[in-house]
């Protein structure tokens, strides 16, 4: 496993609903951040790739969903009150506040990452009726 594949919870389905609510109270939650949630909670075994997410909400390319996740999954980890472990080059990564690396995957057809939706959340917006 590397250090992107922790399937570690880092909060109960309670607190991934807690903190929904108070990014959609707070900042909002637009259509595109909810349809890529749905997008992503939907997929097979709730794994996608940022290009799938990318083809799937008809976007330009990963880079876009890239940016759109993370600023996203920022919102919701500081709603949380985590900051996910630094990375080799000190940076954070917020995607994975809402997930965790595919390791195990062989190289996808589209040669992009796998992200595995956490199943906290997964189970958090099944219930608020998001996904």
């Amino acid at each position: 496993m590397d250090e992107y594949s922790d399937p570690t919870p880092i909060a109960a389905v309670e607190q991934f609903k807690a903190a929904l609510l108070t990014v959609r109270d707070r900042i909002g939650v637009s259509p595109k951040d909810l349809a890529m949630l749905r997008a992503h909670c939907r997929a097979p075994n709730h794994t996608i790739s940022t290009a799938q997410l990318a083809k799937e909400l008809e976007y330009p390319n990963h880079g876009t969903v890239n940016m759109q996740y993370g600023t996203f999954a920022h919102h919701v980890a500081d709603a949380l009150h985590y900051i996910p472990p630094p990375v080799p080059s000190g940076d954070a990564h917020w995607w994975r506040t809402l997930s965790y690396g595919n390791d195990a995957a062989p190289q996808v057809d589209d040669g992009h990452y796998e992200w595995i939706m956490r199943p906290e959340l997964v189970q958090a917006l099944q219930e608020m009726k998001w996904a």
